[in-house]
């Protein structure tokens, strides 16, 4: 497959929640590249925004076509089935899927009752983290098995080290399972949506799979406020790497920045 003037397609990518943090620099990374990153974000103004200051950064060149905004709010059924119509219409494929969106709230309801409850908390975890990049995935699927360049057929998920149980049982300090209880359960839940589609869509060709970027400091009040030690620029390299890797080396595997598969 190529293009009228004969050269090869780009790989389409959709990147939620890409407008900071993590999903931002691995947009960065990937249209740097050569990918065409549709830049998914709850509020267009913000996907815009942020197409700006990448443009505007002279430390990576992203050239202004491989950049396209979109909107994409993974807690609303209408608004992923419209933004999987707008990508039809426009693109009518898809050849990489990057389910980034996610939020880190309170992890315990306050004593004196007042916010959320421990309810609501899981609620609107689970309902970002898990519930989103799996609605989001049914709903591209169609586009996903249109994708016929190199390199597509590709859906990957932001899961995190925390996810994982040995190490939740095995690891000290904030690897314990002691902590975080309601974001990392919904990353371990994350995990097996990825491997059950993993096992579902290998005989069509895809490749799924997870990344751990790390404790990366990340903007805004539903992330972690930067208060990670990484840079999520070190981060989004997991990212980067779960969503191109072959597939022997992450297909239904949560990989960290240096491709190297974690425990479950």
């Amino acid at each position: 497959m190529s293009t009228s003037n004969g050269t090869a397609p780009k790989p389409i990518v959709l990147i939620t929640g890409a407008n900071q943090g993590l999903g931002y620099y691995a947009a960065q990374q990937m249209a740097s590249t050569g990918h065409h990153i549709l830049l998914g974000s709850r509020d267009l103004t913000k996907a815009h925004k942020a197409i700006d200051e990448l443009l505007a950064d002279d430390s990576v060149k992203v050239p202004k076509e491989n950049l396209e905004a979109i909107q994409i709010d993974v807690t609303s059924d209408s608004s992923i089935r419209e933004a999987a119509a707008t990508v039809e219409a426009k693109h009518g494929r898809l050849d990489i899927l990057m389910n980034n969106a996610g939020i880190a709230l309170p992890q315990s309801a306050a004593a004196d009752g007042t916010g959320p409850s421990l309810r609501e908390l899981y609620q609107k975890h689970y309902d970002t983290n898990l519930f989103g990049a799996a609605v989001t995935t049914d709903a591209f699927l169609p586009l996903l098995r249109k994708s016929t360049v190199q390199g597509g057929k590709r859906i990957s998920f932001t899961s995190s080290g925390l996810s994982s149980i040995e190490w939740a049982l095995t690891l000290g300090e904030n690897m314990n399972g002691a902590n975080y209880g309601i974001y990392r359960s919904t990353k371990t839940a994350m995990n097996m949506v990825m491997v059950h589609y993993a096992c579902l869509l290998e005989k069509e060709g895809f490749v799924v799979s997870a990344s751990d970027p790390g404790y990366c400091a990340t903007q805004g009040t539903n992330l972690n406020k930067y208060n990670g030690h990484r840079d999520p620029r070190q981060g989004a390299k997991a990212l980067v790497l779960a969503a191109v890797e072959p597939k022997e080396k992450c297909h239904a595997k949560v990989i960290d920045d240096e491709g190297k598969a974690e425990p479950w």
